[in-house]
């Protein structure tokens, strides 16, 4: 699979692995391929992120629907950062997500990189989104509150 067994990785790995039998691995590795990835892409994913394959098929599907279907986001390239698919769906990937929609509508950025988008600390990405748009910075802000409170009533599925 691509690990050194003296590197740390080896064994964050190792134990993701052994967390779970056979045929659980291999239904994780069918709802992947529901989101179009490959085999060979599932497994440059578990290289990048291994704990990834920890997260419940609920959960991956959320993340995986909001992102493709809602933000317009291409499936591979969520594998290609598969540590997006351990953060907080309801206080980091769905406020940040509809924020940024509400900045494309406003013509306000042209596009969003996903990396910039939830990679970033909370204070980078207030800098980056919110403050860096200084004549609009308090609707903004308040507008990114009010995305933070919406998304704690914002339903799976």
């Amino acid at each position: 699979m691509g690990f050194i067994p003296s590197r740390p990785m080896f064994m964050v790995a190792l134990f993701a692995m052994s967390s779970m039998s056979k045929s659980t691995w291999k239904k994780k590795f069918e709802v992947f391929k529901k989101f179009g990835w490959s085999e060979k892409e599932a497994f440059e994913a578990f290289r990048r992120y291994p704990t990834f394959v920890r997260v419940s098929e609920d959960k991956f599907m959320a993340v995986m629907d909001f992102l493709v279907n809602k933000m317009g986001f291409q499936s591979l390239l969520i594998a290609k950062r598969p540590r997006i698919l351990m953060m907080s769906l309801d206080k980091k990937i769905v406020p940040r997500g509809l924020y940024a929609q509400d900045l494309l509508s406003k013509g306000l950025i042209r596009h969003v990189n996903l990396q910039a988008l939830l990679e970033t600390s909370d204070d980078l990405f207030v800098e980056k989104f919110v403050n860096r748009f200084k004549a609009e910075a308090s609707e903004l802000l308040k507008l990114y509150q009010e995305k933070l409170n919406h998304s704690k009533n914002w339903k799976i599925g």
